[in-house]
């Protein structure tokens, strides 16, 4: 029986109202997370001895630094310019819990923040260059340097910042060491060629993965002594496994090392190679406290929620977490995960959400993810769980360019964007017809971000094959982009572009509106200063000079980042309308 879209608003509604959990740290024998439980991303304390929860936030958090247990302080950015991704550093002491503004400067866009109970350190851009700044909890800051490349600070300890980077190859990412005792700037690689992944320093030893030995591997670099190490573990569960990618890894403050490894979209959790036991699906982050370790956990039919695990007798406890109705729940088909050939014979993973309100064949949707260096895999998705709740059968490709299926993966859409990747999306239709799952007549394409540049250029490079297509917060044209972009987004188009601006015409739709056969609904916040709304405008005219059908809804003041469910109600309401209309 089919749903009115009635029933499909509030089937979304009720999806995107389920809270959001991550835990971020433990001090004070309080447990320090971020939850959507009051509509928007704030930071909670959960009391570990009464489990009484408190809201330390009340505006919204962009990111938080390391929790340290030695400081009851939080270190947090917040945007504080309406969805501008114009940050201001705020600190709350968990015992007395009073937000204040730790680092007064100018709003700058903050990527990257770590704490190590006594010194922050954060990555921001600049007006010409990508910035280090240091400051301290009584409020006194400084630039210590200053790169004009692609850096995140990713953690900091004692006299060592450490981050990575892309210096010189758009392919690879270097890790570097700032040293505030002598400020000096090191930049370090195993080998020439290889990347790694962001380090995590403890008493001068960085913590990172890397491809320079093959397949992925956890490596211990120690900068005083300048020697490498494979990383050395008391268990050995790990070696059973081989991983595609490193996901998460951390020191303990004890000098323990935790780690997240993935295998097609599922991950696993050791605590010095010690493999903990957790339900199928995806962990993003750990924390360890005595014999207990929390974790935030969720599934393509779960939604994100905290385990707690007993590390002596390994029972799982589900902490905090939203329940699903059961009148959705049983919306849901088979997750399934799924290689297929592209254009050039290269194996594309895929996971397929199958609804069991449509049939086979049926009304399917192409979702193409962000990033690009992002993925689909076996985890909680509202806009996937919208989809397939709503009837609609996603299939969501890992393009060339995503991450989860290693480096040299990644790496293939650098230098060619909406080349090959772009392909690959053509050629996860393809599949979905030859396997009976989707109506050659009903198969839609959507995505947000990059995706959104995805079905903007796979509707007019390839008009043919979409009933119609929901592109949110995209990217029509890149030379205008990029020159509206900060110091961070300039050297990552030139990055992802590897410096070929030639290609910035071929890749931008707004050069090919006279081809868009397909109603078009066009989805963008007000206030996105990543993918920046006036080039988008600029399409519409052209697509209404060319009589094309498209609909186009401005999210008010909101930016890129979702950080409220209204956000994200804003972007879903009109794609299911949409939908509803042109895929019936």
């Amino acid at each position: 029986m089919s749903m009115s879209v009635v029933e499909k608003l509030k089937i979304v509604e009720e999806i995107v109202k389920l809270p959001w959990y991550g835990v971020t740290g433990i001090t004070q024998n309080k447990l320090i997370y971020v939850s959507t439980s009051e509509g928007i991303r704030d930071l909670w304390a959960l009391d570990l001895k009464t489990n009484k929860t408190l809201r330390l936030t009340t505006k919204g958090i962009s990111g938080v630094a390391d929790v340290k247990s030695k400081s009851p302080l939080i270190i947090y950015i917040r945007d504080v310019t309406g969805g501008k991704e114009l940050h201001k550093v705020f600190t709350i002491n968990v015992n007395e819990p009073k937000e204040k503004i730790l680092v007064d400067f100018k709003p700058k866009r903050i990527f990257g923040i770590s704490f190590d109970g006594e010194r922050i350190a954060l990555s921001c851009a600049g007006e010409k260059e990508v910035e280090i700044y240091t400051a301290k909890p009584d409020g006194k800051y400084e630039k210590v340097y200053g790169v004009k490349a692609l850096i995140i600070v990713t953690s900091n300890d004692g006299n060592l910042i450490t981050g990575y980077g892309s210096f010189k190859d758009p392919k690879t990412f270097e890790l570097f060491i700032y040293n505030l005792e002598d400020g000096s700037f090191k930049v370090y690689t195993p080998k020439k060629g290889a990347s790694c992944k962001p380090p995590m320093v403890y008493k001068g030893k960085l913590l990172f993965s890397t491809n320079a030995f093959g397949d992925e591997k956890l490596m211990i670099y120690n900068f005083y002594e300048d020697e490498l190490k494979e990383l050395e573990l008391p268990y050995e569960d790990y070696k059973k496994y081989k991983f595609t990618e490193y996901i998460n890894y951390g020191w303990t403050e004890d000098g323990r090392i935790w780690f997240i490894g993935e295998i097609n979209g599922r991950t696993k959790l050791f605590i010095d190679g010690r493999e903990i036991k957790l339900p199928e699906g995806s962990t993003g982050n750990a924390c360890i406290h005595g014999d207990e370790v929390y974790v935030t956990w969720s599934s393509a039919k779960t939604p994100m929620r905290i385990l707690k695990v007993n590390l002596k007798n390994s029972k799982i406890e589900d902490f905090l977490g939203a329940k699903l109705p059961e009148y959705i729940s049983k919306c849901f088909g088979d997750v399934k995960f799924v290689e297929y050939e592209s254009f050039d014979g290269l194996k594309i993973p895929m996971y397929i959400f199958e609804s069991k309100k449509a049939s086979k064949p049926g009304p399917a949707i192409i979702y193409v993810h962000g990033g690009p260096w992002a993925e689909v895999n076996d985890s909680w998705n509202r806009t996937i769980s919208s989809l397939v709740a709503s009837g609609y059968h996603v299939l969501a490709p890992n393009f060339r360019g995503s991450t989860g299926y290693g480096e040299e993966f990644r790496r293939l859409d650098i230098g060619d964007p909406g080349g090959g990747d772009l392909m690959d999306i053509v050629y996860a239709r393809k599949y979905a017809i030859e396997n009976g799952l989707a109506d050659e007549d009903k198969i839609a394409i959507m995505g947000y971000s990059y995706g959104g540049f995805m079905t903007y250029l796979a509707t007019v490079k390839h008009p043919d094959l979409w009933k119609c297509g929901v592109a949110g917060a995209g990217i029509v044209n890149w030379e205008e982009m990029y020159y509206l972009s900060d110091t961070i987004f300039k050297q990552f188009i030139e990055m992802l572009f590897a410096g070929k601006r030639e290609l910035w015409k071929d890749r931008s739709a707004i050069n090919f509106a006279e081809k868009l056969k397909v109603p078009l609904c066009i989805i963008h916040p007000q206030n996105d200063t990543r993918t920046p709304l006036k080039p988008v405008l600029k399409y519409c005219m052209k697509l209404l000079e060319h009589g094309k059908t498209f609909e186009v809804h401005i999210a008010p003041d909101m930016g890129h980042i979702i950080m409220k469910v209204d956000d994200a109600i804003k972007i879903l309401f009109p794609a299911i309308i949409f939908l509803e209309r042109y895929m019936k």
